[in-house]
């Protein structure tokens, strides 16, 4: 074989492999560990959004060729939203501060060229972390792409959330067992120690907030299902009763049947954990969770 036509199959080859490799899906840099799992301190409503099951494109607009990169490669995008006042049970999370991360095929050396590039963000440097990161000159909002796969970003401090979630100091704060549930799910919910929750129809108040460990909630579609775990088995009884009567109300209000075999089948308890198994969303609980999460990607 001449030499040029070995030399022209040899860079076919080496072309065809790169293709390959640059559409295989992008493992995450943090190996089987999700990165959502060093989220969820205290008070933290964390989202996770698996956008391999949910089409992103449906909720944002990506006739902007940055946004459909960003939007057409993403695997997942999860994010931490607390009270910067502390306490407040508020559920207008557009006043809350947020972090978190989008996950995807994403180049690092294109998304930080762009960045340099554009004239809507500021370049900075942490010295003690060494991370270069861009605050966006309008909102504030910081991000930073510490290697391919992964761009992290925050309202405020993105070194804090590069720190708390990449490097050595990083601490998983969600169990693998409850991290692989949010995971499978289209959108995953999580809080420990909850101050405030998205309006589910059962009419929790604030004296039962205080009783609540941990809520898990996973949607897929039109269907939800949540835990909720709480300080203790008495507890769980009442909270139990609280939320089936809020839920019970709510249809009778609405003038619809009550099927007693079917909320002994949605209502369970075992122990201090109290779950809802696979519950219908109306529209507007749907609308409700979605307007939170799409509202924040459109942010960001």
């Amino acid at each position: 074989m001449e030499k040029g036509r070995v030399k022209r199959l040899s860079a076919l080859i080496i072309m065809a492999l790169l293709v390959l490799l640059s559409s295989c899906v992008t493992r995450s840099p943090l190996g089987d560990e999700q990165y959502f799992q060093a989220l969820g301190l205290d008070g933290q409503f964390v989202i996770t959004v698996n956008a391999d099951l949910l089409d992103v494109g449906k909720y944002v607009d990506t006739s902007d060729k940055a946004v459909s990169y960003i939007a057409d490669r993403m695997g997942r995008l999860s994010i931490a939203l607390y009270d910067p006042n502390g306490g407040s049970i508020s559920t207008d999370f557009s006043e809350f501060d947020y972090y978190g991360a989008l996950e995807g095929d994403y180049s690092k050396s294109l998304i930080n060229s762009a960045l340099s590039l554009s004239s809507l963000f500021t370049k900075q440097k942490d010295d003690d972390s060494k991370l270069k990161f861009f605050v966006d000159n309008d909102s504030g909002l910081e991000v930073a792409v510490p290697t391919k796969g992964i761009i992290l970003f925050s309202s405020t401090n993105v070194v804090d959330n590069y720190r708390q979630t990449y490097t050595s100091e990083r601490v998983s704060n969600i169990s693998s067992d409850d991290a692989a549930r949010l995971a499978a799910a289209q959108i995953g919910v999580y809080v420990s120690n909850p101050r405030t929750m998205v309006d589910l129809g059962f009419e929790i108040t604030k004296a039962s907030l205080d009783n609540i460990e941990s809520i898990l909630l996973v949607m897929n579609d039109d269907i939800i299902s949540v835990d909720f775990r709480i300080k203790s088995e008495e507890l769980a009884n009442s909270f139990s009763v609280l939320i089936k009567a809020g839920y019970v109300g709510n249809l009778r209000k609405n003038g619809e049947k009550i099927d007693v075999a079917s909320l002994k089948r949605m209502f369970t308890q075992e122990l201090s954990t109290v779950s809802v198994n696979d519950m219908p969303l109306s529209k507007e609980m749907k609308d409700s969770i979605e307007s939170i999460v799409f509202s924040l990607l459109d942010a960001i």
